[in-house]
């Protein structure tokens, strides 16, 4: 498989912020810390016996959010000064960071049928309706470690797993935001036809367009859109996993692309919990409900139906 870095990354440094901590620490602090953004692993030198929380990115902004939640969880366990221990952070090697990741991004059982491996680990589904989503991890694309994304995967599993209207068609779906398109792949994997992905960047179509062919639904089409201005594609189930501030201002022009159909379902992803309140507001505001929320680490993300 080719690699999915983005072309707009290229000669951008891979940031690695490393946390020093006790050895014993590390899983209830990786438990903490689970499902940010960037995701956070570990490391163990096996020949000093030292330990460290790590997390990587390319966005210094956004390494250092992460770095504050994993000083605080430090903090928090008695761990370091008042405020946490001190994170280093360097500039690394590309292929330093590629290796770095296969140290943490394993196969992850997501829910009870959708499970995400990366290619250097091989897996066979435990029973005969499981998936399997292949995703090589990436700069700026999804991989199935963020809370965002299981949520959003948990959600249209559940739909999924609805029964349907007898001679009823497969309900289609639009991946809005589509990144690397692991949730436009899964979808059509779990049996939602056609499966559209869109996403404002360019690279992201590629990228999504190269996991789909590896994944062997090549029928998924990618495509540019900016759910701000551009026309967003209709389908009876449509997944927004984007960031809050958008989510508000293209409301109304997603609600619009949600078809009338009685299953008809909006999944709305990508916020932080404090955000959540107002964006379930704006939503309701439109005529639909919330089934439900679901919240993994400092995001929630939302499931709705028409009111």
């Amino acid at each position: 498989m080719s690699s999915i870095d983005s072309d707009l990354y290229a000669e951008a440094p891979v940031l690695r912020a490393r946390i020093e901590v006790p050895e014993a620490a590390l899983d209830d602090l990786l438990d903490d810390l689970w499902g940010l953004d960037p995701a956070v692993g570990s490391f163990q030198d096996l020949e000093t016996g030292r330990a460290y929380l790590d997390a990587y990115a390319v966005d210094r902004e956004a390494l250092d959010r992460t770095v504050a939640a994993m000083r605080a969880a430090a903090a928090a366990r008695g761990l370091g000064a008042p405020d946490g221990p001190a994170a280093a952070v360097e500039a690394l090697p590309r292929e330093d960071w590629a290796e770095s990741w296969k140290r943490f991004f394993h196969v992850l059982r997501v829910s009870p049928r959708v499970t995400v491996r990366p290619p250097w680990e091989p897996y066979e589904p435990d029973r005969p309706d499981g998936v399997v989503v292949v995703i090589e991890p990436g700069m700026s694309f999804g991989t199935g470690l963020h809370g965002t994304t299981q949520a959003c995967l948990r959600f249209l599993e559940e739909l999924a797993e609805e029964p349907a209207a007898a001679g009823a068609p497969p309900r289609s779906l639009a991946d809005l935001g589509c990144g690397s398109g692991i949730l436009s792949i899964a979808a059509r994997k779990l049996g939602y036809a056609p499966v559209r992905g869109v996403d404002y960047d360019a690279a992201a179509v590629r990228v999504s367009a190269e996991n789909a062919a590896v994944n062997g639904v090549p029928d998924v089409a990618f495509s540019l859109c900016d759910v701000t201005v551009d026309p967003i594609p209709a389908a009876d189930v449509v997944v927004a996993n984007i960031l809050a501030p958008i989510l508000l201002a293209a409301a109304p022009r997603i609600v619009r692309a949600v078809s009338p159909r009685p299953d008809a379902a909006l999944a709305l992803s990508g916020i932080l919990g404090e955000q959540y309140p107002r964006v379930r507001a704006a939503y309701e505001a439109f005529g639909f409900r919330e089934v439900r929320s679901l919240a993994l680490g400092e995001w929630t993300s939302g499931l709705f139906r028409r009111a």
